[in-house]
């Protein structure tokens, strides 16, 4: 009867110290994804403004090289810069173990993956604006900042795509199909439109 009672006792006391772990961890989900989407956040927001200073420098033919090549590689340092910052916030969301999220808190998914594209879309766009834009000798002084920035964008990509499809997982609601539709464009952009362009960058002489 006694060992009964210690046996009772000791299996209160585990349900007692599981329940709080439980509910710590979770929290700690809702954590790492909240950090992950306010960095990538304010990233996106800085990046569009470097990207949008890059876009007006290519289009200003009057620019001579001189004054050209170090305000292209301060712009695109600042986004390699900026965008590697992600990688730090986003790497715990496949490595933390994180619980699968509720309903609502899947409803953040499409934000985030649609800032994330955001990103890769614009670093592609300006990356080939500047390939087409400025004569050999601008890219050729500005090729490896040209590849740290577009190298930057997958690291960060790739952990937010396997944990979105992780979070959704064989759901078919309407959240699901519209995350599982921003992962294919996202891995559009990476493999379709980056990759290729990374190799033109690559050839630069």
């Amino acid at each position: 009867m006694r060992f009964t009672n210690f046996a009772l006792a000791a299996f209160s006391l585990g349900s007692a110290l599981a329940a709080p772990a439980t509910h710590q961890s979770h929290a700690r989900a809702l954590q790492i994804l909240g950090t992950a989407t306010s960095t990538i956040s304010t990233v996106k927001t800085t990046v569009e403004g470097e990207l949008q200073n890059i876009s007006g420098l290519v289009v200003k033919v009057n620019v001579n090289t001189t004054t050209l090549v170090p305000q292209l590689e301060h712009s695109l340092l600042a986004i390699a810069g900026e965008v590697t910052k992600i990688v730090g916030s986003v790497l715990p969301l496949v490595t933390d173990g994180v619980l699968p999220l509720a309903e609502d808190e899947l409803k953040n998914l499409p934000g985030l993956l649609n800032d994330v594209l955001s990103i890769a879309n614009g670093v592609e766009s300006t990356a080939q604006k500047i390939v087409n834009g400025v004569g050999n000798d601008v890219l050729k002084a500005v090729k490896p900042e040209l590849q740290l920035v577009l190298s930057a964008v997958e690291p960060v990509a790739k952990p937010i795509v396997s944990f979105a499809l992780g979070a959704v997982g064989h759901t078919v609601d309407p959240v699901a199909q519209e995350v599982n539709s921003l992962v294919g464009n996202l891995e559009h952009v990476l493999g379709g439109l980056l990759g290729p362009l990374v190799g033109v960058v690559g050839k630069i002489l």
